[in-house]
């Protein structure tokens, strides 16, 4: 056994090294790198992501076009146009605020009335007070057009001359129909639908009238200022009693404050009553008007 034992250490000399020599816990540095290459002028300086480069790409920027500059300007002249026409529109309204005038029956009558047959001959007498509430506001008022009105048909028609009412005062308006027409030599009541309904409710000692009245009303602050709209006043249910069976009649005197309405006159056309009888007051119900209280 000894000699076998010499045979393999003759073979397998003993390791002179420690573990630690021939295996290093780290690798020794590696010295034979080249320097690191700064650039030149022989090659292009393109961009290298692995290094800092100072050229850096400029901030990106918007510039504003000419169109959208144009476009902005008209729309903020537009805004300030609408704020300044509504602002001097309040303004107005608090200094010049316009109150709509009140019309009142102050009289009412028939002075004739003969109803033959189915021809009718007869005149209308009415008084109208016309007052002006506003304290800085005068009242001009247009062509002013009445219409005497039964069972919703108009039977004549009377037109009166422009007129004026100044601030807080009143005036009367005197107004006259009459059946024929005045000079209207084509108006005639034969064959009318309402004429049978007039000789039962004649017989009977009373009739019931309305009164309906289309203006164009302008108020006026002097020369400063106006404002022009459009006028519908409906006097209604106007009692005239006929005490005797022939003859005139007279109103009842039940005064009623007429009803008042805002809105747009259509064109009034040619106001001869024989355009008008004996066709329904579609004239006056065809205009869209808002209540006045």
């Amino acid at each position: 056994m000894s000699h076998l034992a010499d045979e393999e250490a003759k073979q397998c000399p003993p390791n002179v090294y420690s573990e630690t020599q021939i295996y290093p816990r780290y690798p020794p540095p590696y010295r034979d790198y080249a320097p690191p290459y700064h650039g030149g002028t022989d090659y292009s300086n393109k961009y290298n992501p692995a290094c800092t480069s100072f050229n850096k790409l400029p901030f990106p920027t918007t510039e504003l076009k000419q169109g959208n500059t144009f476009g902005r300007v008209v729309l903020c002249l537009m805004v300030g146009l609408i704020f300044g026409a509504s602002l001097l529109s309040l303004l107005l309204w608090v200094l010049f605020g316009s109150d709509v005038p009140n019309f009142q029956i102050q009289t009412f009558s028939i002075p004739s009335f003969k109803l033959t047959g189915s021809t009718l001959k007869a005149n209308w007498a009415a008084g109208l007070t016309l007052i002006n509430p506003n304290h800085k506001l005068d009242i001009c008022f247009e062509q002013t057009e009445s219409s005497l009105v039964y069972k919703n048909y108009i039977i004549d028609t009377s037109l009166v001359d422009s007129f004026q009412v100044e601030k807080n005062q009143e005036m009367t308006m005197d107004i006259a129909f009459s059946v024929p027409a005045f000079n209207d030599e084509y108006y005639n009541t034969t064959g009318a639908p309402w004429v049978k309904d007039m000789q039962e409710e004649r017989r009977k000692g009373s009739l019931v009238f309305e009164m309906r009245i289309i203006t164009s009303a302008t108020f006026l602050a002097g020369d400063f200022w106006r404002r022009q709209t459009d006028l519908k006043v409906v006097c209604v249910e106007l009692k005239v009693d006929f005490p005797a069976t022939t003859g005139g009649g007279t109103w009842n005197g039940d005064k009623k404050e007429c009803l008042r309405w805002v809105g747009s006159v259509p064109s009034r056309g040619n106001f001869d009553s024989s355009h008008l009888f004996p066709q329904p007051t579609n004239m006056l119900d065809k205009v869209e008007y808002d209540r006045v209280e």
